[in-house]
């Protein structure tokens, strides 16, 4: 069954998460997996770095199992409360031990994991800073997209996405699976690419066909229009398109950098990351809609 996972450390920024989570599983008809990966005990114990110590390493997944049980059935209740005749996700759970990235991408491979779901930290919440905000570290290495909320955002559907893009990137695969999201939300899809100057309207027509002839095939092809932003950084006029009130999901595509650019060029999809509006989608670059489940 097509599944939703939901990584959560049981803050209450994770604890909206999920709940936004669960509301859009509903809506899409997948299930939900709520995944809490602790510290690998052996890495505690030989960091030098640590700020405790404790030789009741199974206290961690003791913990982590009630956590995680506890946050089930807040949901499970939810979901008796408010569901009628809808579809009703299964919900189940999964205590792991770190490494984080290898610990997703094992059930990634293992299970039909549409996209995990994680909460952001503020670029200056100090206590993000103190436990590790692990958000940019899945962005990086996640196997799968990545759907990142900003707290306290209520769910409110997908009525307009904004898939920006660098136009290098062909974003068949991707397109597609937007197409399958906009069928529950009957969404319109906004081609948005940032730059300097403007394409021009005979290029940005161009653009628009590719898309809708060459990336979407049939007759079933969503609503699907072109949006030049003009701004000399990426980041700020992505982050422009996303206060937009009409805009209710980002997608990017996110690409892996060597060292040094990562030292010396932080990312654009960091960068939103660091300061978001809205939801917004990551997808690797290598992702391959035939490889995985199907949105």
């Amino acid at each position: 069954m097509r599944t939703i996972l939901v990584l959560t450390d049981f803050t209450i920024r994770a604890d909206h998460a999920a709940h936004y989570a669960l509301k859009l599983a509903q809506k899409i008809e997948a299930n939900l997996l709520l995944c809490n990966v602790y510290p690998d005990p052996a890495v505690v114990a030989a960091s030098s770095e640590s700020f405790w110590y404790s030789d009741d390493y199974g206290g961690f997944e003791k913990d982590s199992v009630a956590d995680l049980t506890e946050l089930a059935g807040r949901l499970k209740q939810h979901l008796e409360e408010t569901t009628g005749e809808g579809f009703r996700p299964a919900i189940e759970l999964c205590s792991k031990t770190g490494p984080l990235i290898t610990a997703i991408n094992t059930l990634v491979a293992s299970r039909e994991i549409l996209f995990a779901v994680i909460a952001t930290h503020n670029a200056d919440d100090v206590l993000a800073f103190l436990n590790g905000n692990h958000a940019h570290e899945i962005i990086e290495n996640a196997d799968c997209p990545v759907l990142m909320l900003p707290y306290e955002l209520r769910f409110s559907g997908f009525n307009k996405i904004a898939f920006a893009t660098d136009l290098t990137h062909n974003g068949a695969d991707i397109l597609q699976s937007l197409y399958q999201i906009t069928k529950y939300f009957d969404s319109e899809v906004l081609i948005t690419h940032v730059g300097k100057t403007s394409l021009g309207k005979p290029a940005e027509d161009f653009i628009t066909r590719r898309f809708i002839k060459t990336e979407i095939v049939g007759a079933d092809c969503p609503r699907i229009q072109y949006k030049s932003v003009h701004n000399k950084s990426a980041a700020a006029g992505l982050h422009w398109l996303a206060k937009q009130s009409d805009v209710d999901l980002v997608v990017l595509v996110h690409r892996k950098r060597n060292m040094l650019q990562r030292i010396f060029l932080p990312s654009v999809t960091k960068k939103m990351a660091d300061h978001l509006v809205k939801p917004m989608l990551v997808f690797p670059n290598s992702y391959q809609r035939s490889a995985g489940p199907v949105l």
